[in-house]
């Protein structure tokens, strides 16, 4: 009987946990500043506009195989300060730019800068 009850309560911190995970992902923005990626997954955010704290991205031209694939990238070009999500069926990553997690306030220039030098490393 308590194998059954410790059963039930894994699955029901499992479900809980999923659904907490989902409903974070699904309050993202349904409008997004423009960012862009090139071969060498190096990804460049719009510095026309003011700084947004999302971006979609297309990744079609990276021509990845599978879905895995793609998550495994955006996966190691995530940071601290930067989280990405695939959408693989669409053919578009989103990142999130988290402004708060500076010493100071910065600008889109600086938020640029600081994407393109992850890239030299």
């Amino acid at each position: 009987m308590n194998s059954l009850r410790n059963k039930f309560k894994l699955m029901s911190f499992s479900v809980f946990f999923l659904l907490i995970v989902n409903s974070a992902f699904s309050q993202w923005p349904t409008t997004f500043g423009i960012a862009t990626i090139n071969s060498t997954y190096c990804v460049s955010i719009d510095t026309s506009q003011p700084l947004k704290e999302f971006y979609q991205i297309d990744i079609t031209q990276l021509n990845f195989a599978t879905e895995l694939d793609a998550r495994k990238v955006f996966g190691n070009i995530s940071n601290n300060r930067l989280t990405y999500k695939v959408d693989f069926a669409n053919h578009v990553a989103y990142l999130q730019v988290h402004a708060d997690r500076t010493q100071t306030p910065q600008d889109v220039a600086w938020w640029n800068n600081y994407i393109a030098g992850l890239c030299q490393n």
